[in-house]
């Protein structure tokens, strides 16, 4: 009776492995693909170069103003 239970287990954990393994597999090649990705920036500003200069402008103008508010304020913010 011990055999019968033991040799179950032991179906059911070498199952469990071969299961855990090709999960490892495959989060190892989505890690890669994930890896070998590189965010090119200067083709997405040369795609669409008026979108980026305006998002400049305006992410300059925002950090100006709130700039202009600390120096009349008299304090400096960190």
């Amino acid at each position: 009776m011990e055999h019968s239970e033991f040799a179950e287990q032991r179906e059911d954990l070498l199952q469990s492995i071969k299961r855990d393994e090709e999960e490892v597999r495959v989060a190892m090649r989505d890690l890669t693909g994930a890896a070998g990705f590189q965010l090119d920036v200067s083709e997405r500003i040369r795609k669409f170069p008026l979108s980026w200069t305006i998002g400049a402008l305006f992410v300059g103008l925002w950090l100006g103003s709130r700039r202009a508010r600390v120096d009349v304020a008299g304090e400096r913010r960190s």
